[in-house]
């Protein structure tokens, strides 16, 4: 039943996609792109020819609205003949000498990582660097390994913008719905990485079984794509080791995509707590903690923290 389930849902998803879906480039023109031009959905690329062949690098920026020592969000898109890999990160890379943690992000059925564009700038404000791979069918968890892969030979190469900028030791991995699935199982078979976020993920029973990884499970009680009952509940229950569940009141499968803002504390606070080693951030989610308080979001549960 669930593989019916899941087949339905990936249907579902992809009809969600083409209405909520933001536009992807459409040519190589020249331009400058703002956060507002991406929260609007009206960005343009800046792309330049790499003299590699199989790599193209795009480079966009972004406003900051509040001084946090970060003042805008930068990306750089790395196209290779295997995968489009894009790259959001801090405009004060060049000069801050500690090396920040990295995110691995993994896309939901059907949708590429311009769809989670204001997710994935919001993440990047909390002083992480995230790689977010295009590929649209990401259960497996063998794409968003890959983009791990792929940012870490980029903190080797002393001709990338990235060269000794990553944290090797400190990798977490975030995903929607299949993304979220991929999050779980790129955990469970990849021991570099140190804490899972996963929204509306999908995952089945198996998948999870031995997964001990620090993991937040979000679920929306308005999903009808991924229900929360059926499928990220008994995946809370399964997890062995740190665990968190959450469930957004009123919220909808792709609330990720265009309400941001509802998760993006929490999603700083988990990373901060594993990767930054913050013990207040990771009260939060503990019980009587921020998260179990907070009324816009229903059925916490917590364990092994």
């Amino acid at each position: 039943m669930k593989r019916f389930i899941a087949l339905l849902m990936c249907f579902v998803l992809l009809i969600s996609a083409v209405g909520c879906g933001q536009k992807e480039p459409t040519n190589d023109n020249t331009t400058t792109t703002t956060e507002e031009d991406i929260w609007n959905d009206n960005s343009n690329t800046t792309t330049t020819q790499s003299s590699t062949e199989t790599t193209t690098k795009k480079e966009t920026t972004t406003k900051k609205p509040i001084d946090t020592g970060i003042k805008s969000i930068k990306t750089k898109e790395y196209k290779t003949s295997s995968a489009t890999q894009t790259v959001y990160y801090p405009d004060n890379i060049d000069v801050v000498s500690k090396p920040y943690p990295v995110i691995a992000w993994a896309n939901g059925t059907m949708v590429t990582s311009g769809f989670y564009n204001k997710l994935l700038i919001e993440i990047a404000k909390g002083g992480y660097i995230v790689v977010a791979c295009d590929e649209s069918m990401s259960a497996d968890g063998k794409a968003q390994i890959a983009s791990i892969d792929f940012i870490l030979e980029k903190n080797n190469d002393k001709n990338d913008i990235f060269y000794n900028k990553i944290d090797t030791n400190k990798i977490g991995v975030i995903g929607h719905s299949q993304g979220g699935r991929s999050s779980v199982n790129s955990a469970n078979s990849d021991s570099r990485i140190d804490c899972v976020i996963s929204i509306a993920g999908s995952n089945f029973d198996y998948e999870v079984e031995g997964l001990k990884t620090p993991t937040l499970f979000f679920a929306g009680t308005n999903d009808m794509i991924v229900s929360p009952s059926q499928w990220i509940v008994p995946a809370y229950k399964i997890a062995e080791g740190p665990t968190v569940y959450a469930s957004l009141n009123k919220g909808i499968h792709t609330t990720c995509s265009t309400n941001p803002e509802k998760y993006s504390p929490y999603i700083i606070d988990w990373l901060d707590g594993w990767l930054k080693n913050d013990s207040n951030a990771l009260s939060t989610f503990k019980d009587g903690g921020k998260l179990s308080k907070d009324s816009a979001w229903v059925d916490f549960k917590c364990k092994n923290l």
